[in-house]
């Protein structure tokens, strides 16, 4: 048994984690990675774990407009996939993040091939893309041996987009956290006024919103401070508007963090999470379950999120955080809610941490995809 992971690259996501799972469990798999045109990474990586040893192969990502880079992303694919029958890898499951890298499955005829939905959003595609990617995720939803959505959202609006679709098997696959690798590096912090912002820094993040936030947080909680862990189109304007603010004492950029084992360690040493979505302009987390909410769950930390992405509903059902408008005062007394009592919203927060542990999904997952091996 051999399974191939085909997702593009900027951090890491679903698609490192089933490596990793599958790596652990001691089962073959493949992890082929292709940087988005925004990544700092300039070459396609494929990790293999194979009879127990792993090994690595790179090679140069395609450059230039996007419908050529697309063309030449696939054959790459291929390229991989043809590498792998040589080194006498075995493919019988492929697991494509996302439509287009799941159409080499489907083209390949793998046998069984899944649909990983990270995000459905064709409203985010330039005007004269969104009917193909429509069309290519329907194509490919119609062919694969199961679709794994992070969100149930994601399937209903693609069933809107597609009246009548038929998809053999759909399953909910959430963002899972790192909860039980985390049990030595989780501990109460010492300063309950430390947020955290990590993720990708670009226009509507929420960070601006933070930043401009300080001033007025400060006269309600002295000692408040903000790590921001992650880069971005906008981490330069974000660090120039941090100084005009007069803020350099308060918040600390960290810049990118390859390293998840790094990122999660600075997330564990820090009080609150923030995930604040812009309900007006983010158009891909409504349908979406982003990771960052998960990430802090993981790590302890009780979290303040806008009502956009679905896991805001149950967050704050859960007392595992604070549903809060996109705005100043409501940030201000969402924080104030979660200090008054602290140790009850951390303790919710693990709980909550603890139920979406990676393991755990995966093993439902794989289970429902591999019935007599999961027996």
């Amino acid at each position: 048994m051999g399974v191939f992971i085909s997702l593009h690259y900027f951090a890491t996501g679903p698609g490192q984690e089933l490596f990793r799972y599958l790596c652990e469990k001691g089962i073959d798999a493949a992890l082929w990675e292709i940087p988005f045109s925004f990544s700092a990474r300039d070459r396609c990586r494929l990790s293999v774990f194979q009879g127990g040893k792993h090994w690595q192969y790179e090679c140069k990502a395609p450059k230039g407009p996007s419908v050529w880079r697309y063309w030449r992303e696939l054959k790459l694919t291929k390229k991989a996939l043809a590498l792998l029958r040589e080194k006498g890898f075995e493919t019988n499951t492929y697991v494509g993040n996302g439509a287009f890298d799941t159409f080499a499955g489907v083209s390949e005829k793998i046998g069984n091939t899944v649909l990983f939905t990270i995000d459905y959003a064709p409203k985010a595609q330039p005007f004269f893309l969104r009917g193909v990617y429509r069309a290519l995720d329907k194509y490919v939803c119609e062919r694969v041996s199961a679709v794994w959505n992070l969100s149930p959202r994601m399937q209903e609006a693609r069933e809107k987009d597609h009246p009548g679709l038929k998809c053999r098997k759909v399953l909910t696959v959430p963002h899972g956290t790192h909860y039980s690798k985390l049990a030595s590096v989780r501990k109460m912090p010492s300063d309950h006024e430390a947020l955290v912002f990590m993720g990708h820094l670009k226009e509507n993040s929420g960070v601006d919103l933070v930043l401009r936030s300080m001033s007025s947080l400060a006269e309600r909680f002295p000692n408040i401070s903000l790590t921001v862990a992650g880069t971005g189109p906008a981490e330069g304007e974000l660090k120039k508007l941090a100084d005009d603010l007069g803020l350099n004492e308060r918040v600390k950029f960290t810049g990118f963090i390859e390293s998840h084992e790094e990122l999660e360690k600075i997330i564990c040493s820090c009080a609150v999470g923030l995930a604040l979505y812009n309900p007006e302009k983010d158009v891909f987390s409504y349908n979406a379950d982003p990771g960052k909410p998960k990430v802090y769950l993981g790590c302890g930390l009780p979290v303040i999120i806008t009502d956009v992405p679905l896991a805001a509903k149950e967050i704050e059902a859960r007392g595992a955080g604070k549903i809060a408008a996109y705005d100043t005062g409501s940030l201000s007394d969402a924080l104030s809610v979660i200090l008054a009592d602290y140790g009850k919203f951390r303790a919710a927060a693990e709980a909550m941490g603890r139920d979406y542990d990676w393991d755990i999904i995966f093993e439902k997952a794989l289970g429902d995809l591999w019935p007599k091996q999961a027996k």
